[in-house]
């Protein structure tokens, strides 16, 4: 082989590394692209999916027309952008229309304030619920931008809703309790919501008059003349000692 060959097999051992290697960059990078698609994504899969969760969970609580239709268009939101990163995403377009038509359809709320709450973990899951769209809206987690003035309207229909769900809860229980003549459980109950009411809810006009209510039910039943005796016609038999 003559040096002039020699010199030809070097040069395109050379080019065929070079094109290996611009290859692997290309796919490297391309590679590295669909990581921060997939990553994008997911981010806004979850982002739905904790606004759907939270909307069922809150399935019995009166929420605003305003603020439903505000989740229900961020959940549109997050599924547009999912359909512009991935367009063969599974359903993509129905899951578009159908969160739109949710958005749409969007009424006055339900009279009668929060509904019946079962037990102690359904509480949780409400006021939970409750708090994860307050930190998402007040934290500025959605997709859509919100005026201050908007968060804050928001902030505190959702602090409010959080106040009467601790005070739906609590008001059944001691209620039930006294039913039952089981005063010192009855007592813990008023306690414990005025002590919410009192230190984590805000000093709002409708926040006051749950207060007020819990406070008086407290007092009543401590004299042995509850709502729930004054409703019966029937005075509790036994008082327990406070003393």
């Amino acid at each position: 082989m003559t040096l002039q060959q020699d010199g030809g097999v070097v040069f395109a051992v050379l080019g065929m590394l070079l094109a290996m290697l611009s290859m692997a960059a290309i796919l490297n990078r391309y590679q590295a692209h669909q990581a921060l698609v997939s990553a994008s994504v997911r981010r806004l899969e979850v982002h739905a999916q904790r606004i759907s969760a939270a909307l069922a969970a809150l399935s019995g609580v009166p929420l605003s027309r305003e603020l439903r239709i505000i989740l229900h268009t961020d959940k549109a939101a997050c599924y547009r952008k999912i359909r512009g990163l991935y367009r063969r995403y599974p359903g993509i377009d129905g899951k578009i229309d159908g969160a739109q038509r949710a958005a749409n359809a969007q009424g006055a709320p339900a009279s009668g304030g929060v509904g019946p709450i079962e037990n102690d973990r359904a509480l949780r899951q409400i006021i939970g619920a409750l708090d994860d769209l307050t930190a998402m809206l007040v934290g500025g987690g959605t997709l859509q931008t919100l005026a201050p003035d908007v968060r804050a309207i928001f902030r505190r229909e959702l602090a409010e809703r959080r106040a009467e769900a601790f005070a739906r809860y609590h008001l059944v229980q001691a209620r039930h309790f006294e039913k039952a003549a089981d005063w010192a459980r009855a007592r813990s109950h008023l306690t414990r919501l005025m002590n919410e009411l009192r230190n984590a809810a805000p000093s709002t006009e409708f926040v006051r008059g749950l207060y007020t209510e819990a406070q008086a039910t407290f007092v009543a039943l401590g004299s042995g003349r509850s709502r729930v005796a004054a409703d019966t016609a029937e005075p509790p038999a036994v008082l327990a000692d406070t003393a």
